[in-house]
């Protein structure tokens, strides 16, 4: 069964806290999260696709369930979007 693009997503947050980064920049979506899912899941996707579900999870909030109590948007310098992961931990 593929994992869904949500899946994928909050499972690659986890991962990237695991490796104590706790920061997210647009950049990754193009780069970092699509080897992830093609390396750990076997699955093609698109960087908008992620990009598009990263917004649905920020609005829903539906991270908080895997132990992240918040996501900070950063202001930065440029256009490329930085968010923080806060955890509960």
């Amino acid at each position: 069964m593929k994992p869904t693009t949500n899946k994928i997503i909050r499972d690659w947050l986890l991962y990237r806290l695991q490796m104590n980064n706790d920061v997210v920049y647009s950049h990754d979506f193009e780069t970092d999260l699509v080897k992830y899912g093609e390396m750990f899941w076997g699955v093609k996707k698109l960087p908008s696709a992620y990009s598009r579900e990263w917004r649905k999870i920020r609005a829903s909030q539906s991270y908080k369930d895997i132990g992240i109590s918040n996501i900070e948007s950063v202001k930065t310098k440029g256009n490329e979007g930085k968010w923080k992961l806060i955890t509960n931990i």
